[in-house]
Formats: C-alpha cells, sequence, structure tokens
C-alpha cells in the first residue's frame, strides 16, 4: 500500500487519504490541486473542490434538471463518490428528495468520508440498480443514470428491458439523465443506444465542451427541447456555471 501512495503522490502530486482494495479494483480517497477526488482503479469517479459547488466537468450538467420540477423526487443509479449529491443537494436541500442506489460498499464507505453531510440527507440503497428497477413502484420526476464499472457503463444497463424500467418509474413528464463515457467502444454502439432510448423518449445530447470525453444524453417523456431550455434557463448564470447553461442551449437531437 506504501509503494501505491507514493506512486499517487509522484504522478499526480495527491495525498493518499483512505484505501479500500480487494483482488479486483483499488478505491482511493485523495487529496490534491484539483481538490478531493474519489477514484476507482485510477479512474476519477468523483471530484469537488471545497470552496466551489461546480467542478468544470460532466457532474455539472445534471445540476439545471431540478428546475424542470416545483419538488422532485430524483432516483440516481451509481453513487461513486458523491459528486453529484453534493451538489444537489447544496443547490436545492429540501426541495429535492434523492433515492441513491450504490452496489459497492467499499464505495460507499469512501463516500461518507468525501460527502460526510451530503450522504445523511438522501435515501441510500446499497444493491443493484437493476434489481431496484425491477421491484421498484415509486415514481420519479428524474433519473439520473451515472453506473460504471471502471470506464464502461454495465452492458445491462444498455439493454432496452433496462430502458423499459427506467420508463416505467419515471413519471408522465419525466426525465432521464444518462452519462455516457465516449470510448471508443461506447461511440460505435451509442446510435443503437439512442435507438433504443428513442422508442420511449425524446432523445437530446448535451455535449461537455471542456473536453472530458462525456456527453450527457437527455431523454424526456414529454417535454421537447424548446420546454426544456424554458425551464433549465431559471438558472442563476454565474461564471462558473455558464459552461452549463451554453451546453444545454447547444444540445442537439439524438
Amino acid at each position: 500500500m506504501n509503494i501505491i501512495n507514493k506512486m499517487i503522490e509522484k504522478m499526480k502530486g495527491e495525498r493518499v487519504i483512505k484505501m479500500e482494495k480487494d483482488d479486483n479494483k483499488i478505491l482511493t480517497l485523495t487529496k490534491g490541486p484539483d481538490g478531493i477526488s474519489v477514484k476507482f482503479n485510477g479512474i476519477t469517479y468523483s471530484r469537488r473542490n471545497e470552496n466551489a459547488i461546480f467542478t468544470g466537468s460532466y457532474w455539472d450538467y445534471f445540476t439545471p434538471l431540478p428546475l424542470l420540477y416545483d419538488k422532485p423526487n430524483i432516483l440516481m443509479i451509481g453513487l461513486g463518490g458523491g459528486t453529484i449529491v453534493y451538489q444537489i443537494n447544496k443547490l436545492y436541500g429540501r426541495k429535492v428528495t434523492m433515492d441513491v442506489i450504490e452496489i459497492d460498499e467499499k464505495m460507499v464507505d469512501l463516500a461518507k468520508d468525501f460527502i460526510p453531510e451530503e450522504i445523511k440527507k438522501i435515501n441510500l440503497f446499497v444493491e443493484d440498480g437493476i434489481d431496484f428497477l425491477k421491484k421498484s413502484r415509486k415514481k420519479y420526476e428524474l433519473v439520473f443514470l451515472d453506473a460504471y464499472d471502471g470506464d464502461k457503463i454495465p452492458d445491462e444497463f444498455l439493454d432496452e428491458k433496462t430502458i423499459e424500467n427506467i420508463d416505467k418509474v419515471l413519471t408522465e413528464n419525466g426525465v432521464l439523465a444518462i452519462n455516457y463515457a465516449m470510448s471508443f467502444k461506447a461511440i460505435v454502439f451509442l446510435q443503437n443506444y439512442i435507438n433504443k432510448l428513442k422508442k420511449y423518449f425524446k432523445v437530446y445530447l448535451v455535449n461537455n465542451p471542456l473536453g472530458s470525453g462525456n456527453t450527457i444524453i437527455l431523454c424526456s417523456k414529454k417535454m421537447d427541447k424548446t420546454e426544456l431550455l424554458e425551464r433549465i434557463n431559471k438558472m442563476k448564470l454565474e461564471d462558473d456555471n455558464m459552461h452549463v447553461i451554453k451546453g444545454y442551449n447547444n444540445m442537439s437531437n439524438g
């Protein structure tokens, strides 16, 4: 462990605060020039600056979506370290309710150190998101899908049956937002995935202009682009969230 710590510190200028590991993965909570991060085998799953809400990366693009509703119930599949939970709670507080699903108990342990206060404000379920969707009878205005195994979405979440189950837990006017990391393989299969989504939703793409390699796929049951933007643009425009507003206003049809 000491060797691993020293390698990370040397390469990234980061200090390892906590580490969880088994035969298949190394999870770390680190502190460095970019703030506090949670990493899965070196891949950054969550990041936050202790003095700012916005990160300048893909997590920020989920932050305006609660504005689509008055007091939305949100289902988030894939906690990671908890950047999105931290942001949503800081921005909206009791105006939202969040049910969060995370399959990895070790990741949950790190999240409790990463966002110790904010994690107390959510309903956290340590289980498989696929199983949760199959049995859930609760309805949500928003579903955030940010489930990853390493650098890819598990294949089960890309199946049409899962899309159908998400459709069932959404309200009549609900919205699904997906973090889609644009690896070479993911790019190849993107259009096929979009075609499946379009059987249930109006589909739009919000491209991150900051080069993170992530695209937000926005899937709406009823609201079209004009109505979505009218509500999203209610977000107070500030220097550190201009990229978010710009990204949505430039979103394209899927």
